[in-house]
């Protein structure tokens, strides 16, 4: 069992026996020993200390869950449960500008742990905080808090929020769809049936061996929320589903003529207009894979040219490694990525570059 609740502003789910189950046989315990709590929250240029996603209940003892917005930026916690007190708070330096944050908070009470972790969903810096002698959290409580019952708080800022059953990772994320065609010397192969030890066939022709393949199950929702893209832009011979996050890198006179330079990455969140790119219509799940190659080589994802999974330096800082998707492979066996070759367009260069496209 992983994701039993999930909630926004129009709508609230939560199963027990799990979002993906139809059945209600399985049954969460009275008290939740492990688990994440997911949520996305626009930070607006100007942070005003506020409220932003949590539940407080009197009865039958004093209990509250509270996550809030700090002033200059970051969020706080504060876990009550009857006289116990946890708290823990994330800084985060922003430029001023508005922007999204994933806030995750999970924990192991069977190991006294938790983990406070801020992010930005395009990738980037991540912040965590730890968590000492974590409280449980009463299965009660996480049904009214998806359910949207009186006694929660959603600010309008918050997207989305989820609960999972398990800790979830964090940091690099995939962003293909599973039945995503890439090209191999064998022909094309679905993204999900990589595995280490195969080879790709990168944009410049080359063959490149898969060191790691990855597989992610989050809400389909901000952003992680599935994007469409539609045959025959972006080169593609047959429609895609990717996440919002997953770059395409794109080529041709335009690109040469508006960058001066041979290519660039667009984030597919960049490009959705209703006719090359959609929202795609999803449940409340959905999974994405993707591969690690040895330099962040480009695959081709029936016939658009679009970024493998950029970890960095991942291998070297122990903690994050096992945090993140990647936390199985043996740091040994991974590479070391520099940064991206080419530069990420703004959404308003990617509307611009699109629209001359069109033109």
């Amino acid at each position: 069992m992983s994701w039993v609740g999930l909630t926004d502003h129009q709508d609230g789910r939560f199963s027990r026996s799990g979002l993906d189950l139809d059945h209600t046989e399985a049954n969460l315990p009275k008290r939740l020993e492990c688990g994440t709590f997911m949520f996305e929250t626009h930070v607006p240029g100007q942070i005003r200390p506020h409220d932003l996603f949590g539940i407080t209940h009197h009865s039958p003892w004093p209990r509250a869950l509270m996550f809030s917005a700090l002033p200059g930026g970051g969020v706080a916690m504060v876990h009550r449960h009857k006289d116990d007190l946890i708290h823990s708070a994330l800084k985060w330096s922003g430029d001023g500008r508005a922007y999204t944050l994933r806030v995750t908070y999970s924990w192991d009470t069977r190991i006294n742990w938790g983990r406070l972790a801020l992010e930005k969903p395009e990738g980037g810096q991540t912040v965590t905080n730890s968590v000492h002698v974590a409280h449980p959290q009463l299965t009660e409580d996480a049904r009214d808090l998806m359910l949207c019952m009186a006694e929660r708080t959603l600010s309008r800022d918050v997207v989305f929020a989820g609960l999972s059953t398990k800790i979830t990772p964090i940091g690099p994320m995939p962003t293909l769809h599973p039945a995503t065609p890439i090209a191999t010397p064998g022909g094309y192969k679905d993204a999900g049936r990589l595995q280490r030890g195969d080879t790709v066939i990168t944009d410049t022709g080359a063959i490149v061996p898969v060191l790691n393949a990855v597989r992610n199950r989050v809400p389909a929702r901000g952003s992680f929320a599935p994007v469409h893209l539609r045959a025959p832009y972006f080169g593609l011979t047959q429609d895609i589903i990717v996440a919002p996050e997953q770059r395409l890198v794109l080529r041709g006179s335009e690109v040469e003529y508006m960058f001066g330079q041979e290519a660039v990455l667009v984030p597919a969140r960049h490009v959705v207009n209703g006719y090359a790119a959609t929202w795609a219509a999803s449940g409340a799940l959905v999974d994405y894979v993707q591969v690690v190659l040895p330099g962040h080589e480009v695959l081709i994802a029936a016939g658009c040219a679009v970024e493998s999974l950029y970890i960095g330096r991942i291998r070297r800082d122990e903690p994050r490694l096992a945090a993140s998707v990647l936390q199985d492979a043996p740091s040994r066996l991974l590479p070391e990525h520099a940064k991206p070759y080419h530069q990420v367009l703004r959404p308003f260069e990617a509307i611009t570059l699109l629209d001359q496209r069109a033109a």
